[in-house]
């Protein structure tokens, strides 16, 4: 739904208003028109006119302002009076929001908005607000939602009661020429006020700025203080690469030296796998093919599995020179003459493959 709000309460210095204004828009519009600020809306409750509907009571919760806040763009036209709808068509503007920020005013959160006029005598009576925009109301008229501020229309409170009790104009400055204070001169001149840090602070925390908004990085390691933050990080970061490196030294140390131990102790232990059931020249074929330092399982099942191969590998080998597959498995040739013969074929087969 549609909804005309006025708005408006009392208490922004000047300087607040000028410090909330960009840089750039001063630049850009010194010496040219008025800045005027009003409080759009506030927490609490408001009786705006509702197109189609009359008036109604809504209930402003704080975190609608604070939304309205960032929601509302600069470049928001304002116009004397509303319209009798919220189309633009043949209303002049008189100017456009130039600054939008939060302000606690009378212990209520409020949205102050910053408008530039080209023309002062224009606007030099319109003390009330009124916003044309889509609000979004529960069954109980609670606001939940705005958006699509599509414009700020202006009044005078003599004609005009403001939907926000006691609305009233916060404060109007001119597009002054920024001047630097002669030496003597009070502050009692337009443009030539002192602003102190105090206000500066104070005008940063209401206008919600972050330091990174107003600082590069650069800007904040030159800071005595926050420069400390990023010697400590420099520093920590150093010391966990340090850290990390010497730990996976002493993890390659660790593996290697565990890696050591179970290769001396394979070669001690091969021996007594190879108690039973095999023959001296069978064992002696294991052991000397036997290389633990080139074993990737050297548990006892890697090294009964290294055994089992090797006695398959010895038998092959026999067969292959023609030696008798039962006598490698330790039987007992029929006659001395067939074991002198065997025993010559196996011992020549040996030779050749290595085991003497």
């Amino acid at each position: 739904m549609k909804v005309f709000i006025q708005a408006l309460e009392l208490n922004l210095t000047s300087e607040e208003l000028k410090s909330a204004i960009p840089k750039e828009t001063l630049e850009a519009v010194k010496g040219k028109g008025i800045f005027q600020a009003y409080t759009l809306a506030h927490e609490g409750k408001s009786q705006p006119k509702v197109l189609g509907s009359g008036d109604q009571i809504l209930k402003w919760p704080r975190s609608v302002i604070q939304k309205l806040a960032q929601t509302i763009k600069t470049g928001v036209k304002f116009f004397v009076g509303h319209g009798s709808t919220n189309d633009h068509t043949d209303r002049e503007s008189v100017g456009e929001i130039v600054a939008s920020f939060v302000k606690d005013i009378g212990g209520k959160v409020s949205n102050v908005i910053i408008g530039h006029f080209p023309d002062e005598d224009k606007v030099s009576t319109m003390d009330v607000c009124s916003m044309e925009a889509n609000v979004y109301t529960d069954e109980e008229n609670i606001v939940g939602d705005i958006n699509d501020v599509s414009g700020i229309a202006l009044a005078n409170s003599d004609s005009e009661s403001p939907a926000f009790a006691g609305a009233l104009r916060l404060n109007s400055v001119q597009c002054f020429e920024i001047q630097a204070k002669k030496p003597g001169e009070g502050d009692d001149k337009m443009g030539q006020e002192t602003i102190t840090f105090e206000q500066v602070r104070s005008a940063v925390k209401s206008m919600n700025i972050f330091p990174h908004q107003l600082f590069d990085e650069n800007d904040m390691r030159k800071d005595n203080e926050f420069s400390k933050l990023y010697t400590n990080e420099s520093k920590l970061s150093s010391e966990n690469e340090r850290l990390t490196k010497e730990n996976t030294e002493m993890k390659d140390k660790n593996k290697e030296a565990l890696r050591s131990v179970d290769v001396t102790n394979a070669q001690s232990q091969i021996s007594e796998f190879l108690k039973e059931g095999l023959t001296e020249k069978q064992v002696k074929f294991i052991t000397d093919r036997f290389k633990p330092e080139e074993m990737d399982d050297l548990t006892e099942v890697g090294i009964n599995k290294f055994i089992e191969e090797s006695k398959k590998d010895f038998a092959d080998t026999a067969k292959f020179f023609g030696v008798a597959e039962k006598h490698s498995e330790g039987t007992k040739p029929e006659n001395k003459d067939q074991t002198d013969e065997t025993g010559s074929m196996e011992d020549e087969a040996l030779k050749l493959i290595g085991v003497e």
